[in-house]
């Protein structure tokens, strides 16, 4: 019998968000290998370690199951005493570097100090991989850690939200090639980086008829598409979370639907918008996305009210609650987007409704703008209306509320939703979006907005 069965058929790729503290992620064969451990032990202090490094006991590894993928030897199993580390002659004091290869060997046979694994990640881990793994290959055995494996052909993303996560060399290169998207997020939820393969750019041409509809009626046509998209979309989201109050509270029930009507009327005055240049029109556009923006968030306020302080809708530096939860799904939807802009062959930093600033991907802002209230919003404002606790400290979020959020936004862009006359999840309809996008940038078709149902 194999290792590792054959994976069975997958109908849609999973989204892998990976916080377990000590996770090590490698390849072997067509999958991605996931270990980790249920508890760090404890190591000595940094002091009492260098204050060892001069002496005999102090060995290097031994060698650990061959895998080319994964560290040789695990970050907290006990040092092997089968070769001494190089020392000077005798009497003669370690040199700086000697001291310092000591150190690395050291820390990479330690578990860092006072750093434990946090039970509710590995949980969640393990929970996700119930979900894409075949239920044939549980997890395995591999001295104190856990291993199990994951078909590449069941991925479609992989997002690394916590610290202390290892990933070998093989399965970037892996995932890159198979247009996989990996990235990185802060504890914020912030994007921090993301890989992708020279190979999956699409072809030149898109990226300079990209560029070239910036200066031309395309590019005010696709602008003026992002703001009633994401206008249709806030107003659906509103009528949603709202239509409970009809009965309980018709005051605030009117209150919402004058803001609802506001909003598609602000949208329906964008339906005639026309423009030969984006400079030109810019500030008046802009105009209509600021105020559909203060009415919505508006609207969300009256959402909320008596269930949890909303101050008003605040991006960076946010610590009430609401927003920091906001922001948190945010940076996981970046990471989707941002991978299907750049699967699609787009330059992710030439935008059209938001502005060029280095290190700002203003394409990959513009098509989260028709996504934020189907994906993030709804996820939230469901969490406060069921009287889900959305804790934080003086950092923002709490590890795990972090964690939850993070898990209510994947199962959301795993749900399949109405979609061009079938049913497919949110994720696949953002990988759709990109390419359409790309395509009509072409000027091949004319690009149309996701439209939520309510």
């Amino acid at each position: 019998m194999p290792l590792y069965p054959p994976p069975e058929p997958v109908v849609h790729p999973a989204d892998l968000v990976i916080d377990a503290f000590g996770t090590f992620l490698g390849k072997r064969s067509e999958r991605m290998v996931i270990r980790w451990r249920d508890v760090y032990e404890r190591t000595p202090s940094i002091d009492s370690s260098i204050s060892s490094l001069g002496s005999p006991s102090i060995m290097a590894p031994s060698a650990g199951p061959s895998d080319s993928s994964l560290s040789a030897h695990p970050p907290c199993q006990a040092p092997q005493p089968e070769k001494e580390l190089h020392r000077g002659p005798e009497g003669t004091p370690d040199s700086a570097d000697q001291i310092a290869a000591k150190l690395i060997q050291l820390w990479g046979t330690q578990s860092p100090p006072s750093r434990r694994t946090s039970s509710t990640a590995q949980s969640r881990l393990e929970d996700q991989l119930d979900v894409i793994t075949d239920s044939r290959s549980g997890p395995r055995p591999f001295g104190p850690w856990k291993e199990r494996a994951v078909p590449l052909s069941r991925l479609r993303s992989v997002t690394i939200a916590g610290k202390g996560i290892t990933v070998s060399s093989d399965l970037i290169a892996a995932l890159v090639e198979r247009g996989i998207s990996l990235s990185f997020l802060s504890g914020r939820g912030e994007p921090v980086a993301q890989f992708s393969s020279p190979g999956l750019g699409g072809t030149v041409q898109t990226r300079r008829s990209q560029l070239s509809a910036y200066h031309s009626p395309l590019g005010v046509e696709l602008a003026v598409e992002f703001i009633r998209g994401k206008l249709r979309n806030q107003k659906h989201q509103l009528q949603y979370s709202g239509k409970y109050l009809k009965s309980s509270d018709p005051e605030r029930f009117d209150s919402l639907t004058r803001k609802i009507k506001a909003i598609g009327s602000l949208r329906k005055q964008l339906a005639d918008f026309q423009g030969n240049d984006l400079d030109e029109v810019r500030d008046k556009l802009m105009g209509y996305e600021g105020t559909g923006a203060r009415l919505y968030w508006e609207g969300v306020a009256i959402l909320v009210k008596g269930r949890v302080d909303f101050p008003g809708r605040s991006t960076r530096g946010a610590v009430d609650p609401v927003n920091s939860a906001l922001n948190y799904g945010y940076g996981i939807l970046y990471s989707q987007v941002s991978g299907a802009v750049v699967n699609a062959g787009l330059e992710m930093y030439a935008g059209f409704l938001h502005v060029d600033r280095p290190g700002k991907p203003a394409l990959v802002l513009d098509l989260v703008e028709e996504f934020r209230a189907p994906v993030v919003d709804r996820v939230i404002l469901a969490m406060v209306n069921q009287g889900i606790s959305l804790e934080t400290d003086d950092r923002g979020l709490t590890a795990s509320t972090r964690k939850l959020v993070a898990q209510r936004i994947l199962e959301r862009l795993s749900t399949a939703v109405p979609y061009e006359g079938k049913r497919w999840p949110l994720g696949t309809i953002i990988q759709n979006q990109a390419r359409h996008l790309a395509v009509a940038v072409r000027g091949e078709r004319t690009y149309r907005a996701f439209a939520s149902r309510w």
